[in-house]
């Protein structure tokens, strides 16, 4: 078929209708009334031969041939778009794309109030999703995906294959314990580390650096209990003899009357958290605004001043923090 004959525009029906399964939802997000919108649909069903949405109760579904369109739909949409405006300067004030960040829980928790902030003064109609890494595609590169990530925050030690990435902010491992658990009254010796009982993430279960340290002494500490987020090691350490090792900034926002962070009596390396992006996305001026946008969170995170090379800049590690006393925590969250 010659691509003199379709019309582009079903191109972004059929993108907005497959990612919204709603045809008022999608009519909104293009800007078209319902009728119109419909009209698409209907149009893109005879192109097809195919019904690409069909109503299953109160909701709509994708037919299997609309589940395949959807990740090429996409792709084909931000190509077009990186075509049309190659040659243009990016305008955040006009720009009403959304973004698609991936991030850990805990990523999400400590970058994403800057970045919201940072959204909101730099641009009145861009959006920004966070969505949660997916546990077997970290880097959100597998086929199949609806859409490709703009951007993937993922620490330094995982760096994905053939990514370009700028470092965002450090952060370093401390404990987690109850305040009424006997055993920590004093702090944390190694001996207490590989007697108590551990809760730990499920992403850094193999290769924990505490209990990798404590096997390697010889020890042998009981982790038996995992679980898929950072946010949930503090609800289950909570009222139990159990430990976790979590990451200072997310400490400092859970720690309380009820929960102590304490000091790893040895050292650990500490946490890059590092934004990673395709290098396709490298000269792209909306993605090269991304990156500005995340990395000026960042800044404001870690107090540091502005940057005195581009986003794309290779990766260092900042010292790790000041050492915390036993039992005691900081006042500030850096």
């Amino acid at each position: 078929m010659r691509t003199a004959s379709i019309d582009l525009n079903l191109l972004a029906a059929l993108d907005a209708l497959l990612a919204e399964r709603n045809v008022t939802r999608a009519g909104r997000r293009l800007g078209l009334s319902q009728p119109a919108m419909s009209e698409a649909l209907a149009r893109l069903r005879r192109h097809f031969g195919d019904q690409l949405l069909v109503r299953v109760g109160n909701n709509y579904e994708l037919t299997p041939l609309g589940v395949g369109l959807r990740a090429t739909s996409a792709a084909a949409m931000q190509l077009v778009e990186q075509t049309f405006t190659a040659a243009q300067g990016f305008d955040p004030a006009s720009c009403e794309r959304e973004f698609v960040l991936l991030a850990s829980d805990y990523a999400a928790a400590v970058l994403g109030p800057p970045l919201m902030r940072a959204l909101r003064q730099a641009s009145p109609v861009a959006r920004l999703r966070l969505d949660q890494l997916p546990a077997d595609d970290p880097a959100g590169t597998a086929p199949g995906r609806p859409r490709p990530p703009d951007g993937v925050v993922l620490p330094r030690s995982l760096a994905p294959a053939g990514m370009p990435g700028t470092t965002l902010f450090s952060d370093r491992w401390v404990c987690l314990a109850a305040a009424d658990n006997p055993a920590v009254r004093g702090g944390l010796t190694v001996e207490t580390l590989a007697a108590l009982p551990w809760v730990v993430h499920q992403d850094v279960r193999a290769h924990h650096p505490v209990l990798a340290d404590l096997r390697a002494r010889g020890l042998s500490p009981q982790a038996r209990f995992s679980v898929g987020g950072f946010r949930l090691l503090p609800e289950l350490v909570r009222g139990t003899d159990h430990l976790c090792l979590i990451q200072e900034r997310l400490a400092t926002r859970v720690a309380g009357p009820e929960l102590r962070v304490l000091e790893v009596p040895f050292d650990l390396p500490p946490v890059v958290e590092t934004l990673w992006w395709d290098p396709a996305h490298t000269h792209d001026p909306s993605h090269r605004w991304l990156r500005d946008l995340v990395a000026g969170a960042a800044r404001e995170l870690t107090g540091a001043p502005g940057p005195g090379a581009p986003p794309n800049q290779s990766c260092k590690a900042r010292p790790p923090a000041r050492t915390l006393s036993p039992g005691k925590r900081r006042s500030q969250n850096d």
